[in-house]
């Protein structure tokens, strides 16, 4: 026994009558063990109810057992969701998640890549933020790149030319639906508010928009794009002050905001200014977390099922851990969203 009285594998050898080399073997499935040699291991194991070190099994695996999770503010409810149903399907799989929030500032996140690095995570996970633009700023890209040659990494963005395994969730199905269903339904001027063209998932939203409503025949001037580089509830609210005063009173009578905070901040910007929502606008978010239902009118949305977003990243993980790289699977992967109906919307 170690100083702390707890059974070592050396322990567990000599009650076994075998080497600690053949138990490790045993534990870890390395190298041949002969079957009677490894049932009496294992039996030995379950009766004394011995538990290997994490950082000696480590050592033997050169695995950590853990997953490196970066995202921008795990305040921010969307990254809050999607950690937590990480973190529990990780655990069913007897991974921990180490979660570090780098606040959207490029140096933060070099350092917290830094650190994880040093924690020998098997998997980096980069949620969000830089990783999610077209160009991801150099400084951060060279330590990605470098790290990468290591350790795999994962974002839910950009996949640089096939270089990381990117997981999106895709809206373009949902978001089609529902403006298809909207116009159906009788409304004929909308717009889509917040985000910039710089962020994949802002750009495919918007392209998703136009592509549809073009297809309606709805004309330029009643399918508005309106970009607002803030991402909050200020930045929803200030968008509404900013069709008002383009259109006048006149305003579009359906309006998608880029996430769920920006569509928050557009319901309460048109309740200020005496709007009713969805009686005078219709109002839909993306992301559909619990925020969405705390609403009053409750917002509509279009999100994926999380749990089913870390049940399929989780296994993108695991598989990736047994072969040592990417290679199983395509560079470019996508969970597909759906849309939520609530109060917010007439259709």
């Amino acid at each position: 026994m170690d100083e702390k009285g707890k059974l070592t594998i050396y322990d567990i050898a000599k009650m076994a009558g075998v080497s600690s080399t053949t138990v490790s073997r045993a534990m870890n499935g390395s190298g041949y063990v002969a079957k009677e040699k490894k049932d009496r291991i294992l039996k030995v194991i379950e009766e004394s109810g011995f538990k290997p070190n994490a950082f000696a099994k480590g050592l033997t695996t050169r695995r950590s057992g853990t997953i490196g999770m970066l995202v921008p503010d795990v305040i921010n409810p969307f990254y809050a969701t999607m950690f937590t149903m990480l973190e529990r399907e990780a655990l069913k799989h007897d991974y921990n998640v180490i979660l570090c929030n780098y606040y959207n500032d490029n140096s933060s996140s070099v350092k917290q890549i830094a650190l994880l690095e040093q924690k020998q995570v098997d998997v980096l996970l980069h949620v969000g933020g830089p990783t999610d633009l077209y160009e991801i700023p150099q400084d951060l890209l060279e330590v990605l790149e470098k790290v990468g040659k290591s350790i795999p990494i994962i974002t839910n963005g950009n996949s640089v030319d096939g270089r990381f395994i990117s997981v999106q969730v895709n809206d373009d199905s949902a978001l089609d639906s529902m403006l298809v269903e909207a116009y159906a339904k009788g409304y004929r001027k909308f717009a889509i508010v917040g985000g910039d063209k710089k962020y994949i998932p802002t750009f495919n939203k918007w392209k998703q928009f136009e592509v549809t409503l073009r297809r309606l025949n709805v004309p330029a001037e009643n399918r508005k794009i309106l970009e607002y580089d803030n991402f909050d509830s200020y930045g929803g609210e200030k968008c509404v002050e900013l069709l008002i005063d383009e259109y006048g009173m006149d305003i579009p009578t359906f309006i998608v905001g880029i996430n769920e905070s920006v569509a928050i901040g557009v319901e309460k910007g048109l309740i200020k200014r005496g709007y009713k929502v969805p009686e005078d606008v219709s109002v839909v978010g993306f992301d559909n977390t619990y925020l969405s239902e705390m609403m009053s009118p409750s917002l509509s949305s279009i999100g994926c099922d999380y749990d089913e977003y870390a049940k399929y990243v989780i296994s993108i993980i695991l598989d990736v851990i047994e072969s040592g790289a990417g290679g199983k699977h395509d560079s470019q992967l996508y969970v597909n969203s759906k849309y939520v109906k609530r109060e917010s919307t007439a259709i």
